[in-house]
């Protein structure tokens, strides 16, 4: 048993001799960045469509950049606009908003980031009036993204509204159950949250949440397999409570598109206080493309023996293959 132990552990060492080279040897990488253009202390755009905001980034042509305008201060309705960019063979990227429905004075949070978050970039910015034909020209053709791009959740910022969401995005797998936090402040217990729109994406649910628990938090939770079809849509965490209001009915589980989520405080739909994205994506397709080896635990030590047990031995199998190859896996299965 000492022997065969010994062998193991010697493996082992080998292993984490061929891990320690794999990971010194690496290339660092250098630093990305992502930069915003504009003059003076903020970006400054026009109430009108087709309102251009450009920057560059120091990433592949092809790599998409997460650009996201949010409502800041008073500014009324409220508003969460996203749009992806895609970098040129020169370093530039671009992308059109449309204002139209903000008035002059609106003030609002830019973002630009690099789809695997690595680099991010923000500044403030302020709409101001269009004068006559206000509208930017649209940016030139660019390259074909990247592709397997994802949208990442991302924290909403602070607000003094009495309710808010824990976060802008809501990330499910189609048929999974998206969750979606709300806080609540002060005296506030209850909050109406819409998600989609009938006329633009064919669906729209509306339910009211209220924080009966008084913790201060609730989760909604949406089960996108459901909507529509006459099930249970939504839940709630518990001790907190929901009721439907109204929902669309649909003849097949809900597609895979972005759906927008608007937050009211109350029990009525005014303004909304905080807005949001469900992002329904297809599921991976990917499949393990070879089984972990087996392993038979009484050949190499009992629990409570000197050895390094069947788990520990399968974990590095598994990593001998990954990195040293079938030699080095053979040399911890001999034992």
């Amino acid at each position: 048993m000492r022997s065969r132990t010994a062998r193991v552990l010697l493996a082992a060492v080998v292993l984490t001799s061929v891990l320690a080279t794999a990971v010194f040897a690496s290339p660092v990488a250098a630093d990305p960045s992502v930069t915003i253009e504009y003059e003076g202390d903020r970006v400054t755009v026009a109430s009108g469509p087709s309102q251009v905001i450009r920057g560059t980034a120091d990433e592949p042509t092809g790599t998409e950049i997460l650009v996201r305008v949010r409502s800041t201060g008073d500014t009324s309705p409220a508003f969460l606009k996203s749009e992806s960019a895609v970098v040129t063979d020169n370093g530039t990227w671009a992308v059109a908003f449309n204002f139209s429905d903000i008035g002059e004075g609106g003030t609002f949070a830019l973002t630009a980031r690099f789809e695997d978050g690595s680099a991010e970039t923000s500044v403030d910015g302020e709409i101001v009036a269009c004068e006559g034909d206000c509208a930017d020209s649209t940016p030139d053709a660019t390259p074909t993204p990247i592709p397997e791009q994802t949208a990442t959740p991302t924290r909403t910022d602070g607000s003094d509204s009495p309710v808010a969401f824990g976060e802008n995005i809501f990330l499910v797998n189609r048929g999974g159950v998206a969750a979606i936090p709300v806080s609540f402040a002060g005296d506030a217990n209850a909050a109406v949250i819409v998600v989609g729109n009938e006329t633009e994406v064919n669906y729209e649910l509306e339910a009211v949440v209220r924080d009966e628990d008084g913790d201060g938090e609730a989760v909604l939770y949406v089960d996108t397999s459901l909507a529509g079809r006459g099930g249970e849509t939504v839940s709630v965490s518990g001790g907190d409570a929901v009721t439907v209001r109204s929902e669309t009915s649909l003849d097949a589980m809900l597609d895979s598109a972005s759906y927008d989520v608007s937050l009211y405080a109350g029990t009525e739909r005014d303004d909304p206080v905080d807005v949001g994205s469900l992002v329904v994506q297809e599921q991976s397709s990917r499949t393990p493309t070879s089984a972990p080896a087996e392993v038979d635990g009484s050949d190499v030590a009992s629990p409570d023996g000197d050895g390094l047990g069947p788990l520990a031995l399968g974990g590095l199998v598994s990593g001998a293959f990954l990195v040293g190859g079938a030699a080095l896996a053979a040399v911890l299965l001999r034992g």
